[in-house]
Order: structure tokens, then sequence, then C-alpha cells
């Protein structure tokens, strides 16, 4: 049974703003799990802004599929890779009925779009 999708799409100077407004770090401390995080302070600086843009998306994605049931905030999900493949790993899931969950991200130019389905 699908539980919800959700759509986002981000214009990466958008999040760049943000970055030299707030401070990269800091908008990363924000928005990112403690592992994500550990992966952004890892990356060159030129890959941070897709890092912290494709999962600023991702995690909007997923606040949209299970809105307005529940509400998540940033931390409480993390997007893992595996296989060169993003999957979620969302604290709680299981109380929210979640049982598996799809992601997709691409990337064009400025713009970053994820489609989440999470299942019950």
């Amino acid at each position: 049974m699908i539980i919800g999708i959700g759509v986002d799409i981000v214009h990466l100077p958008r999040i760049a703003s943000l970055m030299s407004r707030r401070g990269s770090n800091k908008l990363a401390k924000r928005i990112l799990s403690q592992q994500e995080y550990q992966e952004f302070g890892g990356l060159k600086q030129e890959k941070q802004l897709n890092y912290l843009g494709s999962r600023w998306c991702i995690k909007e994605a997923v606040y949209k599929a299970l809105y307005p049931v529940h509400k998540l905030e940033w931390k409480q999900v993390s997007v893992i890779k595996q296989n060169d493949k993003p999957n979620l790993d969302i604290i709680n899931g299981k109380l929210y009925g979640i049982l598996k969950s799809h992601v997709s991200l691409s990337h064009d130019g400025d713009y970053a779009i994820a489609q989440v389905v999470l299942e019950g």
C-alpha cells in the first residue's frame, strides 16, 4: 500500500545563495543528519552545493509524502547512498507505517528534482 508520494524541485542557485548568506556549514548543520554532515565535510567545496541541494530536495519530497498526517523535521530523514542509489533512513519510520521507500533523484543544469514513494 502506498502511504504517500512526494516531489520537489530545487533551484541550486537558491541553495548557493543560502549557503553564502548563512555559511555552508551552518546551513548543512541545520538540515543534515550527523552522518550526512560528516560526508558533507569530507567533500570538496565544488561538490558541496550539489550534495546539499540534493539532500534538501529529497527531504522536502519525503515531507510532502507524509504531510499533513506527519510533519517530519530535517534531521529525521537521512539519505544514504547504496550501490550509487539514494536510500532513505527515516527515524521512527515504522511508527509512521513506512516499510519501504523509493527515491529518484535527477539533476539538470541549475535544478535538482526528487520523487519519493513511501510504502506501508
